[in-house]
Protein backbone atom coordinates (compact mmCIF):
# COMPACT_ATOMS: atom_id res chain seq x y z
CA UNK A 1 0.00 0.00 0.00
CA UNK A 2 2.56 2.63 0.75
CA UNK A 3 4.38 1.58 -2.32
CA UNK A 4 1.44 2.44 -4.16
CA UNK A 5 1.24 5.39 -2.85
CA UNK A 6 4.79 6.15 -3.33
CA UNK A 7 3.80 5.48 -7.51
CA UNK A 8 1.11 7.53 -6.95
CA UNK A 9 3.10 10.30 -5.66
CA UNK A 10 6.12 9.98 -8.49
CA UNK A 11 3.37 10.08 -10.90
CA UNK A 12 1.70 13.22 -9.91
CA UNK A 13 4.91 14.87 -9.58
CA UNK A 14 5.95 13.84 -13.27
CA UNK A 15 2.43 15.08 -14.60
CA UNK A 16 2.96 18.14 -13.05
CA UNK A 17 6.40 18.48 -14.24
CA UNK A 18 5.29 17.53 -17.34
CA UNK A 19 2.58 20.44 -17.78
CA UNK A 20 5.23 23.16 -16.25
CA UNK A 21 7.13 22.03 -19.21
CA UNK A 22 4.36 21.79 -21.30
CA UNK A 23 3.56 25.40 -20.52
CA UNK A 24 7.04 26.70 -20.99
CA UNK A 25 7.91 24.73 -24.51
CA UNK A 26 4.12 26.55 -25.53
CA UNK A 27 5.96 30.15 -24.70
CA UNK A 28 9.04 29.13 -26.87
CA UNK A 29 6.79 27.22 -29.85
CA UNK A 30 4.93 30.54 -29.83
CA UNK A 31 7.79 32.64 -30.30
CA UNK A 32 8.72 30.91 -33.37
CA UNK A 33 10.66 32.67 -35.84
CA UNK A 34 9.88 36.76 -35.21
CA UNK A 35 10.88 39.78 -37.64
CA UNK A 36 13.09 42.69 -36.49
CA UNK A 37 13.57 45.83 -37.63
CA UNK A 38 17.05 47.74 -36.76
CA UNK A 39 17.77 50.79 -37.80
CA UNK A 40 21.97 51.26 -38.54
CA UNK A 41 23.69 53.82 -36.36
CA UNK A 42 27.57 53.89 -35.70
CA UNK A 43 27.83 50.94 -33.26
CA UNK A 44 24.88 50.78 -32.68
CA UNK A 45 23.76 48.18 -35.73
CA UNK A 46 25.81 47.70 -38.92
CA UNK A 47 27.01 45.27 -40.77
CA UNK A 48 30.80 45.13 -41.73
CA UNK A 49 32.30 43.39 -45.09
CA UNK A 50 31.24 39.72 -44.68
CA UNK A 51 27.80 40.98 -44.38
CA UNK A 52 27.87 40.04 -39.97
CA UNK A 53 25.94 42.45 -37.62
CA UNK A 54 27.46 44.24 -35.22
CA UNK A 55 26.69 46.93 -32.78
CA UNK A 56 25.12 47.54 -29.38
CA UNK A 57 21.40 46.82 -31.01
CA UNK A 58 22.54 43.35 -32.67
CA UNK A 59 23.85 42.24 -29.60
CA UNK A 60 21.31 42.92 -27.79
CA UNK A 61 19.29 40.57 -30.40
CA UNK A 62 21.85 37.77 -29.81
CA UNK A 63 21.45 37.67 -26.14
CA UNK A 64 17.62 37.70 -26.39
CA UNK A 65 17.64 34.88 -28.45
CA UNK A 66 19.80 33.03 -25.63
CA UNK A 67 17.77 34.27 -23.14
CA UNK A 68 14.09 33.30 -24.41
CA UNK A 69 15.00 30.71 -27.42
CA UNK A 70 13.27 32.88 -29.98
CA UNK A 71 14.91 33.54 -33.40
CA UNK A 72 14.72 36.72 -34.97
CA UNK A 73 14.99 37.65 -38.72
CA UNK A 74 16.87 41.11 -38.68
CA UNK A 75 15.92 43.73 -40.97
CA UNK A 76 17.30 47.25 -41.10
CA UNK A 77 15.12 49.98 -41.86
CA UNK A 78 14.88 53.83 -41.95
CA UNK A 79 13.32 56.25 -39.06
CA UNK A 80 9.69 57.03 -40.87
CA UNK A 81 9.41 53.64 -41.32
CA UNK A 82 10.15 51.66 -38.44
CA UNK A 83 6.55 52.48 -36.14
CA UNK A 84 4.68 52.15 -39.25
CA UNK A 85 6.13 48.55 -40.13
CA UNK A 86 5.64 47.54 -36.21
CA UNK A 87 2.01 48.41 -35.68
CA UNK A 88 0.75 47.51 -39.20
CA UNK A 89 2.76 43.97 -38.33
CA UNK A 90 5.33 44.27 -41.32
CA UNK A 91 7.90 43.45 -38.40
CA UNK A 92 7.31 42.01 -34.54
CA UNK A 93 10.01 44.24 -32.72
CA UNK A 94 11.89 47.39 -33.57
CA UNK A 95 14.40 49.00 -31.65
CA UNK A 96 15.22 52.58 -31.75
CA UNK A 97 11.67 53.47 -31.49
CA UNK A 98 11.07 56.54 -29.27
CA UNK A 99 8.95 56.05 -26.27
CA UNK A 100 5.74 57.42 -25.82
CA UNK A 101 2.63 56.89 -23.58
CA UNK A 102 0.66 56.77 -26.99
CA UNK A 103 2.92 54.10 -28.35
CA UNK A 104 2.83 52.28 -25.18
CA UNK A 105 -0.57 51.37 -25.85
CA UNK A 106 0.27 49.80 -29.00
CA UNK A 107 3.56 47.96 -27.50
CA UNK A 108 5.71 46.77 -25.17
CA UNK A 109 8.83 48.27 -24.65
CA UNK A 110 11.45 45.75 -23.53
CA UNK A 111 14.67 48.23 -23.20
CA UNK A 112 14.47 52.06 -22.94
CA UNK A 113 17.58 54.57 -22.65
CA UNK A 114 17.62 57.86 -21.76
CA UNK A 115 19.27 60.07 -24.13
CA UNK A 116 20.32 63.87 -24.80
CA UNK A 117 21.81 66.03 -26.19
CA UNK A 118 24.93 67.57 -24.92
CA UNK A 119 28.03 69.81 -25.46
CA UNK A 120 31.26 68.63 -26.92
CA UNK A 121 34.02 71.11 -26.18
CA UNK A 122 38.11 70.67 -25.74
CA UNK A 123 39.05 69.67 -21.95
CA UNK A 124 40.91 72.77 -21.96
CA UNK A 125 38.29 75.22 -22.75
CA UNK A 126 35.53 73.07 -20.67
CA UNK A 127 38.22 73.88 -17.50
CA UNK A 128 37.69 77.98 -18.39
CA UNK A 129 34.68 77.29 -19.16
CA UNK A 130 32.60 75.07 -17.13
CA UNK A 131 28.66 76.34 -17.17
CA UNK A 132 26.63 77.23 -20.30
CA UNK A 133 25.92 80.64 -18.34
CA UNK A 134 29.53 81.17 -18.75
CA UNK A 135 29.49 79.67 -22.39
CA UNK A 136 27.36 82.82 -23.00
CA UNK A 137 28.88 85.03 -21.09
CA UNK A 138 31.48 84.89 -23.75
CA UNK A 139 30.75 86.43 -26.74
CA UNK A 140 34.09 84.88 -29.20
CA UNK A 141 32.46 81.30 -28.37
CA UNK A 142 30.63 79.91 -31.69
CA UNK A 143 28.86 76.54 -31.12
CA UNK A 144 28.63 74.04 -33.78
CA UNK A 145 24.97 72.53 -34.60
CA UNK A 146 23.85 70.22 -37.96
CA UNK A 147 21.23 72.44 -40.23
CA UNK A 148 17.60 72.03 -40.16
CA UNK A 149 18.57 69.40 -37.08
CA UNK A 150 15.44 68.24 -34.87
CA UNK A 151 16.28 69.51 -31.51
CA UNK A 152 14.28 69.41 -28.39
CA UNK A 153 12.28 72.49 -27.65
CA UNK A 154 14.92 74.06 -24.94
CA UNK A 155 18.20 73.29 -27.05
CA UNK A 156 16.27 74.97 -29.82
CA UNK A 157 15.63 77.94 -27.63
CA UNK A 158 18.79 78.38 -27.03
CA UNK A 159 20.64 77.80 -30.46
CA UNK A 160 18.13 80.28 -31.52
CA UNK A 161 19.79 82.85 -28.95
CA UNK A 162 23.31 82.45 -29.79
CA UNK A 163 22.53 82.52 -33.94
CA UNK A 164 20.51 85.98 -32.85
CA UNK A 165 24.16 87.02 -31.65
CA UNK A 166 26.07 85.84 -34.39
CA UNK A 167 27.57 82.72 -32.63
CA UNK A 168 26.19 79.58 -34.50
CA UNK A 169 27.43 77.98 -37.22
CA UNK A 170 25.86 75.78 -39.50
CA UNK A 171 26.90 72.24 -41.05
CA UNK A 172 25.08 70.12 -43.31
CA UNK A 173 25.88 66.72 -41.51
CA UNK A 174 27.79 65.44 -38.31
CA UNK A 175 30.58 64.42 -40.34
CA UNK A 176 30.96 68.20 -41.75
CA UNK A 177 30.23 69.57 -38.17
CA UNK A 178 32.95 67.36 -36.29
CA UNK A 179 35.47 68.81 -39.16
CA UNK A 180 34.71 72.11 -38.37
CA UNK A 181 35.32 71.17 -34.57
CA UNK A 182 38.51 69.48 -35.05
CA UNK A 183 39.78 72.75 -37.17
CA UNK A 184 38.84 74.80 -34.46
CA UNK A 185 36.08 76.60 -36.19
CA UNK A 186 33.69 76.58 -33.75
CA UNK A 187 34.07 76.43 -29.89
CA UNK A 188 32.11 73.70 -29.17
CA UNK A 189 29.52 71.38 -30.86
CA UNK A 190 25.69 70.07 -29.66
CA UNK A 191 25.64 66.55 -30.07
CA UNK A 192 24.18 62.91 -29.54
CA UNK A 193 27.47 60.73 -27.65
CA UNK A 194 26.40 58.05 -29.70
CA UNK A 195 27.66 60.36 -32.94
CA UNK A 196 31.66 60.09 -31.76
CA UNK A 197 31.27 56.37 -32.40
CA UNK A 198 34.78 55.22 -33.73
CA UNK A 199 36.79 58.23 -32.36
CA UNK A 200 40.12 56.93 -30.46
CA UNK A 201 40.27 56.87 -26.29
CA UNK A 202 42.66 59.32 -26.82
CA UNK A 203 40.89 61.44 -29.13
CA UNK A 204 38.33 61.58 -26.30
CA UNK A 205 40.04 62.13 -23.45
CA UNK A 206 40.93 65.28 -24.97
CA UNK A 207 37.50 66.16 -25.16
CA UNK A 208 33.89 67.01 -22.39
CA UNK A 209 30.85 65.98 -22.57
CA UNK A 210 28.99 68.85 -20.99
CA UNK A 211 25.25 67.96 -19.87
CA UNK A 212 24.07 71.40 -19.98
CA UNK A 213 20.76 70.23 -21.66
CA UNK A 214 19.23 67.09 -19.20
CA UNK A 215 15.36 69.13 -19.58
CA UNK A 216 15.78 67.35 -23.08
CA UNK A 217 15.90 63.74 -22.50
CA UNK A 218 13.79 61.22 -24.44
CA UNK A 219 13.80 57.85 -24.11
CA UNK A 220 13.91 55.20 -27.15
CA UNK A 221 14.70 51.49 -27.38
CA UNK A 222 13.38 47.94 -28.25
CA UNK A 223 9.35 47.48 -28.97
CA UNK A 224 7.39 44.62 -29.42
CA UNK A 225 3.86 44.59 -30.97
CA UNK A 226 0.70 44.13 -29.14
CA UNK A 227 -1.56 43.47 -31.83
CA UNK A 228 0.75 40.89 -34.03
CA UNK A 229 2.55 38.94 -30.76
CA UNK A 230 0.54 36.65 -28.55
CA UNK A 231 0.96 37.76 -24.99
CA UNK A 232 2.64 35.03 -23.86
CA UNK A 233 5.49 35.45 -26.57
CA UNK A 234 5.53 39.41 -25.34
CA UNK A 235 6.29 38.13 -21.28
CA UNK A 236 8.97 36.12 -22.53
CA UNK A 237 10.70 38.96 -23.94
CA UNK A 238 9.67 41.26 -21.47
CA UNK A 239 10.65 39.03 -18.52
CA UNK A 240 14.52 38.29 -20.67
CA UNK A 241 14.89 42.25 -21.40
CA UNK A 242 14.00 43.38 -17.50
CA UNK A 243 16.56 40.20 -16.14
CA UNK A 244 19.24 41.45 -18.50
CA UNK A 245 18.94 44.85 -17.35
CA UNK A 246 18.84 44.01 -13.28
CA UNK A 247 22.07 41.80 -13.95
CA UNK A 248 23.88 45.03 -15.92
CA UNK A 249 24.10 42.76 -18.99
CA UNK A 250 22.62 45.93 -21.52
CA UNK A 251 24.87 48.39 -20.21
CA UNK A 252 28.36 46.18 -20.47
CA UNK A 253 26.82 45.98 -24.25
CA UNK A 254 26.67 49.28 -24.60
CA UNK A 255 29.85 50.25 -22.98
CA UNK A 256 31.33 47.38 -25.23
CA UNK A 257 30.06 48.27 -28.43
CA UNK A 258 30.25 52.39 -27.82
CA UNK A 259 33.10 53.00 -25.73
CA UNK A 260 33.36 53.58 -21.76
CA UNK A 261 33.07 57.46 -22.75
CA UNK A 262 29.97 57.26 -24.69
CA UNK A 263 28.82 54.16 -23.01
CA UNK A 264 29.01 55.96 -19.43
CA UNK A 265 25.88 58.47 -21.08
CA UNK A 266 23.97 55.21 -22.85
CA UNK A 267 21.69 55.18 -19.94
CA UNK A 268 19.38 52.30 -19.45
CA UNK A 269 15.97 52.84 -17.06
CA UNK A 270 13.33 50.77 -16.44
CA UNK A 271 10.50 50.82 -18.13
CA UNK A 272 7.15 52.75 -17.54
CA UNK A 273 4.11 50.87 -16.21
CA UNK A 274 1.72 50.76 -18.98
CA UNK A 275 -1.27 52.99 -20.14
CA UNK A 276 -4.41 52.22 -18.21
CA UNK A 277 -6.08 51.29 -21.16
CA UNK A 278 -3.60 49.08 -22.76
CA UNK A 279 -3.78 46.44 -19.37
Amino acid sequence: MALGKCFIGVGLRAAMALVVLGASGLALAECGELKVALLPYPGVFERDATGAQRGFDADVARELMARTGCTFKIESTNPTRLWPALTQGMVHLSAGASYSPERAAEADFLLLTRLRSMVLMPAALAERTGSRAAFDANPELRLGVVARGKRAESAQAWVDQLRAQGRVSDSPDMAGLLRAYEAGRVSAVLILPGSLHGRSEAWMAQQRLMDWLPQDAFMAGWAVSRAHVPAATRQLLREAAEAARLDGTWKRLAKQNLGEAIGHHYEVVPIPSAPAAAR
